[in-house]
């Protein structure tokens, strides 16, 4: 047997062992065999909620970037215990916003007398998500953005959203808001051109975005549609505006694979976002062609790998806690009203 084999074998057995007193989480765009051990996959909202829901389990491990297993630490109960296969497996699209820096736009906004609520995507680190509970904001993700979107408007309020700026157009676009109503904040230059922050915007953007989506652009799907007659094209809300454009639908991970099962045998799809999760809904659905719109990896979600992930289970097997989750208790604190505020509304 190969060593990879010796090590998806140790987990099989660890987790047998473990039994009900572990509950292992992954995200949708970890890799095959990460995956196959675990209890739940699915996107930031899902995993969320499942964490927060699974009161019986001792031990959550979490197989995602780092900020996914922070929140979950934060939602779970005190006695429960949070581990990450590979806490140095960081979400560069939440490092693009600091707490200091989002504190030093807050302040800047404040100046212009408007209501703003301010709007974290989940991919975010936890003192921002403390950060919007301080400020009457909330936490949202890319499966309820555009609700949090239209509860924050309906409340007359402008929106201050980060740090994903080409979800927040995006979504901003589906809610009918043109260009002027809205403004690009860019920490490097801060408070510079402020005076055209209007009484008319309505979504204040932060200049920061997602690797992996960046990257696909409108060729990408002009190509795709010109050698596949008859493709639909599907895309996470990440991408950039003129992908989000020309795309048939967008939505988060779970929507996208819940849509691509659903459809008829035989029909075509382009799939615009993380290629090992584009991969697995390939395999899952054999009736079907399913095509990347371009082959990105996330590579921070690649550092979780199958041994990393047995060296927290044996671990716990033998009593120890290996890569352990905290949280500042007045960072949970906070984090989890703005984290409660999300969940109420979805």
């Amino acid at each position: 047997m190969t060593r990879r084999g010796d090590t998806l074998q140790g987990i099989a057995r660890a987790k047998e062992k473990l039994g009900k007193d572990l509950l292992l989480l992954a995200h949708f765009y970890q890799h095959d065999d990460i995956v196959r051990f675990a209890d739940f996959v699915g996107d930031s909202l899902q995993l969320a909620q499942t964490a927060a829901g699974r009161k019986d389990a001792r031990y959550i491990v979490f197989c995602s970037v780092s900020f996914m297993a922070e929140t979950a630490r934060i939602l779970c109960r005190s006695d429960q215990e949070v581990l990450h296969p590979e806490p140095r497996a960081s979400c560069p699209l939440a490092d693009m916003a600091s707490v200091g820096a989002v504190e030093e736009a807050w302040n800047d906004l404040a100046a212009l007398g408007r209501k703003i609520i301010p709007v974290v995507y989940v991919n975010s680190n936890a003192d921002l998500k403390a950060f919007c509970a301080r400020n009457d904001g909330l936490v949202c993700t890319s499966a309820n953005v555009r609700k949090v979107f239209e509860y924050v408007l309906s409340r007359g309020a402008a929106v201050f959203f980060f740090p994903d700026e080409n979800m927040g157009r995006n979504i901003s676009h589906d809610l009918s808001l043109g260009e002027d109503e809205l403004f690009l904040w860019d920490p490097e230059r801060g408070a510079a051109g402020m005076h055209q922050a209007l009484s008319r915007t309505k979504v204040f953007l932060w200049e920061g975005f997602c690797i992996v989506h960046r990257v696909m652009t409108g060729r990408d799907v002009a190509r795709l549609r010109q050698e596949n007659e008859g493709i639909k094209v599907i895309v996470h809300p990440e991408c950039p505006p003129d992908v989000y454009r020309q795309a048939d639908l967008a939505g988060s991970t779970s929507f996208i694979k819940g849509t691509v099962e659903k459809s008829p045998a035989g029909t075509t799809w382009a799939i615009g976002t993380e290629w090992n999760f584009v991969n697995r809904i390939k395999k899952e659905n054999p009736d079907k062609l399913v095509i990347p719109l371009r082959e990105e990896r996330c590579r921070e979600m690649a550092k979780v790998t199958p041994e990393k992930l047995l060296r927290v289970l044996e671990g716990l097997l033998r009593g120890e806690l290996v890569n352990r989750v905290t949280v500042d208790a007045r960072i949970a604190a906070d984090a989890r009203i703005a984290l409660s505020r999300m969940l109420e509304i979805v």
